[in-house]
Parts: C-alpha cells; structure tokens; sequence
C-alpha cells in the first residue's frame, strides 16, 4: 500500500493520457487525485491503487508558484513529499507550477534501459488490437457468455449505439429482455461509457440477477439491502461518506426502494448514477412510492432501461407513465398518447408501403408530405431510391409512432422455440357431490381477488392431488415445475403430497428468504436434485426453470398475461424440448371455466396471444358471473356460447395490434443486413487464432501458464513470478476456454475473449508498466553497418478518456522507422522479420554513439508520424461530424411536431458535437516505444 500525502504528483498506469494527478485527499481506503492536464477527478482504492510517482530528476528545470525556477541538483523525500534542491534554493512538490514529465520511450532508452524484442512486438500487436476492437462494433458485445441470437443484438446495438439511452424493453415473454439489457450494460460498461449502474429488480430475481450479470458478462455487482445498509440509520453528519459511492455497480431490490428512510433515498439519489435499470417495471404504478422513487432517480440518471412484460393492452395510462419517465419530451401529454396511438394503423400501413417497392398514389405522398414536414420535391427524390424509402419510414416511426423509446420482438418474428402442447385433464370430485364443486369455484372465485391471503385451503382429498401423484409416479425421471398462486396453496400441497408419495419435492415461495428460493431453485436444477418444484405466483417473475419441461398449473390466474409469463419460465429461448403444459380441473367448477375458456377462445396454452389481456379485462365479470353459481356445477351451454364470443372478439383484437403499433415496432428494427454483420463480426473474433497466440505470452510474462487440457480448454495456472494481481483472475488458478459453444454447454469453465476483464486487465497492465517499450535488436545486412529506429506512435484526442470521442478517434498505431541519416526506413525494415536482440556488451558500445543521434531520429520519425496521422484524424472528423449533426438535425425537426422538445436540449446536443469535434482537432501523436535495430556489420 503506497503512503499518499496531499500535494504528491503520481500517474496513472492505466490511463497515462490523463497527465499527471496531484492528490487532493486522502479519507482512510481512497485517494483522489486531480487531473490538471485532462480536468479530471479520479478516486482510487488506497490499497490497490494502479498509479506510480511522478518525479523530476537532475538536470530537469521546475518552477515554483512564485515564478522562482531551478534546475534539480538534488532529490530527497520529507515528510512524504518530494523536495527538489538547486540553485541554492529548495523547492517541494506540492508547490511546483504544472507537473513533471513523466519518463519516456526516448528516456529509458538513452539511459540504457531494454526489454526483449518479443516484448516490444507484444506491444504492438496489443496496440493494434486496441485500436482495432476500440469503437468497433463488436467491442463489448464479444465477451457475452450468450448464444448470437439475432433480434437480442439487435436491440442491444441500437440502444448501446445511443450517448443516452433511455429505453423500454418489451419483448414477448421468454424473448430474453434480460439478456439485452446485460449486452447493453456490458457494452457500455466495457467501453467506458458509464462506469455507475443501478439495478432494480423484484426481491426475488435479485441473487438470479447477481449471478446472471456474474457468470454471463463477469460485471460484478454489489447488492445493496437491509443488512449492508440499514433502511432506517441513526442520523449521521453531513460529512460521512456515501454507502453507494463505494461500488460502482449496484442491485437493490423493489421493496428496499420502497421502504428506505428520507436519508437513505437522499444518499441513493446522491449515488451520481449513469444509468438505472428497472426489471419488471410493470409492476410500478402511478402513484405508488416505488414508482416515485425510481422517477426521482430516472431525473438524474442520464440513461434508463425499463424492462416490462407486454405493456399496453391494458392500462394505457400506467405504460404511458412508464413511457414519459424515459423520454418526458416524446411523451408530453397523455392525450395527445392517446389520440397518436390511434393513429398507429394509418401510420403502419404507410410504413409498409415504404418498406415495400410499390407505386405510392399521390394522396399518400401528399400526407406523408405533411406528416414528415417535407416538401414534394425532396420526398419525391427519396421515394425514389430505396435507402430513400427506408430512411422515411424510420422518420415516419420516430415522429408519429412508437419513437425510440420503445423495443418489442414477438415471437412470430422469432424461429427455434419447440413449441407447446397443452393437455387439459378433466376429473370428477371423488363423491361428485355439489359441495365440493362449489368449494373448488369458491376457491377459483378467491384466486381473482387482489388480497393473496385467500381462504384456509386442505388439499388432502383434491383430485388434482390425486391426479398429480399418479402423474409423478409416471414421471420419476422428469422434471416438474408446479405454480399456483399463493404460498398458502404451495404448503398446503407439500403437505398433501408428503402423506401420498416419496419423492424429493422442493418449494419456492415468497414467505421464504431469498437464500432459502434460490437455494431450492439450485437444487431443482441439479439433474439430482428435486423432482418437482412447488412455486408460488412469485416463481412466474422473470425466473427461468428451463431446465424442466413439465409445467402443471394447478389453478390458473385472473390476468391471461400473467399466464404467459408463467409459461414463459419454461417455453422460452434455450428451451430444448416441447413444453407439456398440463391444466387437471374439476368437471361443472371455476377450473373448467377459465381452463376451456383460455384454450378454446385464446388458445393461450400452446401460443402468446397478445389480444388476450384485453379480451379478458373485458369478459372476466362474465366469467366471474358464470362461475358464481350457488344452485349447482357451471351450466355449459352459457360456457360454449361465452367461449364462441371471445373468439371473435381475440380475433378481432389481434388484428389491431398486428396492423398498429406492434407492426411499427417491427418495421423499427435494426436491418437484418446489419444485424448479420454484427454477428459475423463476433464469429471472425472468436474464432480468430490470433487471440490465442497473443493472449498466452502475455499472460506468460504475468506468470500465469496456459496449459490445454481435452476438448478445447485451458487451465490457467499461477507460478512463482506471479505477483501483481489481475481483476478476473483466482489465484487458485482456473479453467477457461475459448470456444463459444463449449462455454454455454459448461457453465464451471470461464469464457476467455477480448472482452473478458482478465484479458484487457493484463494488457492494461502491460501498456501502463512500461513493458516492452524500449528493445534492442539486430539484422544480418550485407556488410554495410547500418542503425535504425523503430517507433510506434499513438493517435490520442485531448479527450482520449472520452469513449465517445475515442469510438470515433480510436487509439491507431503509427509504425515509422528512420535510419542513421534521417530518412524513411520502412521500405528497408518492413516487419521484425530475421531479428534477433542485440547483445549487451554491442547496446553498451553503441549507445555513446547513438545518444547523439537518437533525439534527431525521433524528431523526424514525429514529423512523419504527424503528416500520417492527419488523414485519419480528418476521416474520423468527418464521421463524427456527421453522425452528431443527424442527432442535432433529428431535435431540431422533432421540436417542429413537438413543443415539449426545447431549445435546451437541441443547445445540449450541439454543444456536445462541438466538444467533441474540437478534441478531434487537437488531436496529436504520442511515441510509446522505440527499438533500436542495426543492420550489418557491427563490431
């Protein structure tokens, strides 16, 4: 651990482009260092801390506050602080006028300083894969422990390619809402684009959450609870550091946002968060404290992610509400919602006619005209090509549909699900006497109630029950999720089914701690473990148990979405195998009701039918009424008639919603042109062999080994050497591998890529520490001794730490090589092809000689690396100009057709345009490494 003193000059070794930061404070476990160079604050770990002292040295001039200069004679160090002596005065650090250099390519190598020359081509090829990955369109999409499944990247590109994102993930049920959201977070994690997140999820997905973001995308985060930080704490002053400051990456749960005290939200909102986001944010209404806090949060937060299950069919007003807490601008006024959502069939069918190739009759051009505030000469010239029409009817969406705020796939746009079959069991009570029908209706009649606490409930002598124990008996070696609605229910028929039958059965409830659910849930996916897992409704929220393709609904709820979501926990993507969905009810009883009801009128068993949430908030009064029969069983000629009528009525519905708004999202998706690139892309990185042959002698110099073992993987091994710990790495050594396909089949082997932070931790390292900077190397010639060198430049903005700037500017690599007489000396020494390192005693002749010509050769290999570089930083002008024009143009036309859009917010883009063209043309070069290489006869 270093001793930090207010005042010290230290670097940062894995961000040398910030200069060198001056110590502000140090409050127990952290510094902060300011950045005077780069106008930046970092604050480090004091224990781990990746920085290195700054210093001057003899011979070096430094000037003190009050104009006094000296040339440094001597160094000493008091009192933690470095003092420079000279001239006859003293001067200390913490008084000096700028920073000091820091040491140099040129420096180390006049001072005699070498590595290998295997090290000094590591480098390159390092800097070369940096600049190659860094803005790419891969990066950070790479290191995903995820199957490449088009329209989850596709979303996830669209919304990470946003500077602020701020946007509503809809997918159908088992579409993998939270596998976009983690490609998103990773993306802009990984490429530095935010480095503060905020997680809010159901309390019973937040250990499903914490390991997902774990094992698939190795972000790390911190759950923040009762037990970590108190809901209620005792006061404390002002001047007490913020629990949520600490870590970066945080996951609450929803209750802990509903019930923390006045000071805990202060502190929470006072986290400085880049983005926040919610799962299952259907479950926040209007009104509702939860909803409250998160749009306090929402308001700081420059980027948000709501993930919801459907929205829209039902309670327009609520998804509004969600809509206007992403973009208050798009969504201004709930009217105004209202009256553009119907206008979505108009809006689709123009889509579609653009999107297709057909003549457009003069009527549709003249409101199309109108609606995208266009004159007739400039929409005509677009009609006209087909990049044109495309490029309507995006503007068509984002104006008058949907915008960019929303993201919905269905799944008959989705292919590779096994399907569904449904199997309803009709059984008769035991006695079929009257008494019991109507218990069983009763209890149908309950479970649509909002209060969970229901009857007092006896399964004992239930049919299900019965049924359900022949039904395992016959399936001993299957796995058999159950759900029903309350825990109630689930420990009345654990309790049944343990006087029955001998079966290891586990139970998934909400009066359960979040251990104890997760535990269980583990156990049921061990292909040894439980048979048959009994859940409550809180297993329907956003948990997967595709490990099982038995599903038994032992009631069925209210809410036909809330259906789907309890057979999306198995029939969704990576399912293997048909889903049996089994429904046991009792004959003349509410469970024949809604059983027929669901699979004749919706067929919502064995499909996703999107009309059915809207169909049923518009029949269940008639099937609660059908139910509802004190005189006797269910009459079934009402029941056939109530199931003809819903069936027009779905069919009716989904027409709306497949010509509307669904269809416009559909439309709004990423080309699948782009999509297959972006996925070829990944595929061309992780099969590249490359990453092999770099990745083992870097992690070599690291001392860690790289040894194969069978069928495509590694185990990673630490030696003696090993010293400087890695972030992704167990000092007990692991076992990786490198193959896609291989890492989703076993989940005990890490998935080692580009992305992965063990990677890009030792290369950072190895960049920061100097390594291979400076080499020595020799060339057989014919005989005429000749002296090269070598120099590899770096492109870098004044704002090179800005991931926005960089994807534009990346980090190139300028290779120049100048001989003894100051000229070009690439076309001779083209690649590091027959050398080999000098030997000592040869370096110790020649530096005398070459010290006189080395600050020559380096100002003429700058000049050319200079003119290089022009080109390139022009192009990237260019690029970046562009593309921030088209957001600035995109306010300025939807300000037109949008009065909440206002002069602020389109000042704020184009301030950020200027800023970020005006890094670019500051842009310069910087030397990162020299090899001195001769060629001939040397004596």
């Amino acid at each position: 651990m270093f001793d930090f003193v207010p005042g010290q000059r230290w670097s940062s070794e894995m961000e040398p482009e910030l200069g060198v930061g001056i110590v502000d404070a140090v409050d127990g476990r952290r510094v902060h260092l300011r950045f005077p160079d780069s106008g930046l604050l970092r604050i480090y770990a004091a224990h781990s801390a990746p920085l290195q002292r700054a210093v001057f040295h003899p011979g070096d001039r430094v000037t003190g506050e009050n104009g006094a200069a000296l040339t440094v004679s001597r160094v000493e160090t008091v009192d933690g602080l470095t003092v420079y002596h000279g001239d006859g005065m003293r001067l200390t650090e913490d008084r000096l006028v700028g920073t000091p250099a820091l040491d140099t390519p040129k420096a180390r190598l006049l001072a005699g300083q070498r590595d290998l020359s295997s090290h000094f081509d590591l480098r390159r090829r390092i800097l070369d894969y940096r600049c190659r990955m860094t803005g790419a369109a891969a990066q950070g999409f790479i290191g995903g422990r995820v199957e490449l499944i088009p329209h989850q990247f596709a979303i996830a590109a669209e919304v990470a390619s946003r500077r602020f994102p701020r946007v509503l993930l809809a997918d159908e049920t088992g579409l993998g809402k939270t596998i976009e959201a983690g490609l998103v977070l990773h993306r802009l994690v990984f490429t530095g684009r935010i480095h503060r997140a905020l997680l809010i999820v159901p309390d019973a997905l937040v250990v499903q959450w914490f390991v997902e973001l774990a094992r698939r995308f190795n972000l790390q985060f911190r759950i923040f609870d009762e037990e970590t930080i108190p809901a209620t704490p005792a006061p404390t002053p002002p001047t007490v550091d913020n629990p949520f400051a600490e870590e970066p990456l945080g996951l609450c749960g929803f209750s802990f946002v509903r019930q923390a005290s006045p000071a805990v939200q202060e502190r929470l909102l006072d986290g400085q968060w880049d983005m926040v986001v919610v799962d299952e944010a259907h479950h926040m209404q209007p009104g509702d404290p939860l909803f409250k806090r998160i749009q306090r949060l929402g308001r700081r937060a420059p980027r948000m992610i709501l993930i919801t299950a459907t929205p829209g069919h039902l309670a327009a007003r609520s998804h509004f509400a969600r809509l206007r807490l992403l973009d208050p601008h798009r969504y201004g006024d709930y009217e105004r919602f209202k009256t553009e959502s119907a206008t979505f069939g108009e809006l689709a069918r123009m889509a579609r006619m653009l999107d297709g190739r057909s003549e457009i009759d003069p009527a549709a051009q003249a409101r199309l005209g109108r609606l995208l505030d266009m004159p007739p000469a400039g929409l005509k010239a677009e009609l006209n090509r087909e990049a044109g029409r495309q490029k309507l009817m995006h503007l068509l969406i984002d104006r008058h549909g949907t915008g960019r705020v929303m993201f919905k796939t269905t799944r008959r746009t989705v292919t590779g699900f096994p399907g569904r079959r449904a199997h309803l069991i009709a059984l008769d009570p035991d006695a079929a006497d009257d008494a019991d029908r109507r218990r069983l209706s009763r209890e149908c009649l309950d479970d649509g109630r909002d209060d969970k606490a229901g009857l007092p409930v006896d399964f004992t002598a239930d049919p299900r029950v019965a049924w359900l124990d022949g039904y395992l008996r016959a399936h001993r070696d299957a796995k058999i999720l159950l759900i029903c609605r309350t825990a109630h229910k689930v420990n009345a028929l654990y309790d049944a089914l343990d006087r029955r039958i001998n079966a290891p059965i586990g139970r998934y409830h909400e009066q359960m701690t979040l251990v104890q659910r997760d535990r269980n849930a583990a156990w049921f996916a061990d292909p040894q473990g439980a048979t048959l897992l009994l859940c409550s409704e809180i297993g329907s929220e956003g948990r997967n148990f595709q490990s099982a393709r038995h599903l038994v609904l032992f009631d069925l709820p209210w809410d036909a979405e809330l259906l789907e979501q309890r057979i999306g926990r198995l029939d969704r993507i990576g399912q293997t195998g048909v889903v049996q969905v089994m429904v046991p009810y009792v004959r003349g009883t509410g469970g024949e009701v809604l059983a027929r009801w669901y699979h004749e009128a919706m067929g919502a068993f064995e499909a996703t039918v999107p009309a059915s949430g809207w169909v049923m908030q518009r029949m269940r009064k008639v099937l609660m009424a059908l139910i509802d029969n004190p005189a006797g069983p269910v009459d079934p000629v009402r029941l056939n008639r109530i199931i003809r009528s819903s069936r027009v009525a779905v069919s009716r519905q989904q027409r709306r919603i497949d010509t509307g708004r669904d269809c416009l999202l559909e439309l709004d998706a990423l080309p699948p042109d782009r999509v297959a690139e972006l996925l070829d892309r990944i595929r061309a990185v992780d099969g590249d062999p490359c990453f092999q042959e770099l990745i083992e002698p870097l992690l070599d110099i690291w001392g860690i080994t790289m040894e194969p073992l069978a069928d495509g993987a590694f185990r990673l091994t630490p030696d003696h050497r090993y010293a400087n710990p890695l972030p992704g790495f167990r000092p007990s050594g692991m076992n990786v591998t490198l193959d896609r396909s291989l890492a989703l089949a076993r989940e005990d082997l890490g998935f080692l890529t580009w992305d992965h932070p063990l990677v890009t931790g030792a290369m950072d390292q190895y960049l920061g520490s100097g390594k291979g900077s400076t080499a020595f190397s020799h060339v057989p010639g014919n005989g005429v001794p000749e002296i090269f060198l070598e120099m590899l430049f770096v492109i870098e903005s004044t704002a090179a730490t800005d991931p926005f700037v960089s994807a534009f500017l990346p980090p190139a690599p300028i290779r120049v090589v100048v001989d003894h007489l100051l000229r070009d000396g690439s076309a001779a020494l083209p690649d590091s092809t027959g050398m080999a390192d000098g030997s000592a005693k040869r370096f110790a002749r020649l530096l005398p000689v070459v010290s006189r010509l080395i600050p020559d050769m380096v100002a003429a290999g700058q000049s050319i690396a200079e003119e290089t570089a022009k080109p390139v930083i022009a192009a990237a002008r260019q690029n970046a100009h562009q593309t921030m024009n088209d957001t600035v143009s995109r306010l300025q036309t939807l300000s037109r057709v949008n009065a909440a859009i206002g002069q602020a917010e389109i000042d704020e883009a184009i301030g950020d345009r200027d800023a970020v063209l005006a890094a670019m043309d500051a842009a310069t070069v910087r030397l990162d490494a020299l090899r001195l290489v001769t060629r001939g006869d040397f004596p």
